[in-house]
């Protein structure tokens, strides 16, 4: 569901040889595909836009060796866009990142008009945001006025705020955030394991949408 992986795009540490072996993982592991989700305008990262799309057409063709699905979306980092520009999951789940340490003065304001063009959104690794607690008034504008889905890391998962959101049941996914770590797909099996509420939420999610 989020990956960096496609090489020479953004942050991933991926060369195209280390790609195939990580590739290999997912497969021996036992995923049937995987969402590849660079980063889009995330101040950080210098992503290489033009380059995405030509290189997902290469990676799907590699994942094909390995009877792998292969998906493109984008991390869209919300800050105080006037322009919304991302790639969409299944061409309508817009996965948003923000600050971790504060919000974002227009963070709101920027959300409702990724939902107003069409997208729903999907909140990247909730548990990094010290600012947004499960209970607050903002968490009750993301899921009452925006009806998100929240995403949770296989490695937040076994902090103190990543298993306070899975405990409340208010986790829709579990995903690797992998830049080429291969022990990361391993533990985001075990998390999917230990959390069969959510993997049955992501089964049933792909299903749909693959269909």
């Amino acid at each position: 569901m989020h990956s960096h992986l496609l090489p020479g795009v953004d942050d991933s540490r991926q060369s195209r040889f280390f790609f195939d072996r990580m590739l290999r993982c997912y497969a021996e592991i036992g995923f049937g595909g995987i969402v590849f989700t660079p980063h889009i305008d995330n101040p950080s990262v210098r992503t290489k836009k033009d380059r995405i799309q030509k290189t997902f057409e290469w990676a799907s063709r590699k994942a094909e060796e390995y009877d792998l699905k292969t998906y493109l979306g984008s991390e869209y980092y919300v800050v105080d866009q006037k322009k919304i520009d991302l790639i969409p999951i299944f061409g309508k789940y817009a996965l948003c990142e923000t600050f971790t340490g504060t919000m974002p003065k227009d963070y709101l304001d920027v959300l409702r008009r990724v939902k107003d063009k069409g997208y729903e959104i999907i909140i990247a690794h909730i548990e990094r945001y010290i600012w947004l607690k499960p209970d607050s008034d903002v968490m009750r504008s993301l899921v009452e006025e925006l009806k998100v889905k929240i995403q949770v890391n296989a490695m937040g998962a076994m902090t103190k705020e990543g298993k306070r959101y899975l405990s409340l049941d208010m986790v829709d996914f579990l995903a690797s955030d992998c830049h080429g770590d291969r022990k990361l797909v391993g533990e985001l099996y075990r998390q999917l394991e230990k959390n069969p509420n959510v993997a049955f939420k992501m089964c049933d999610f792909f299903a749909q949408e693959i269909e």
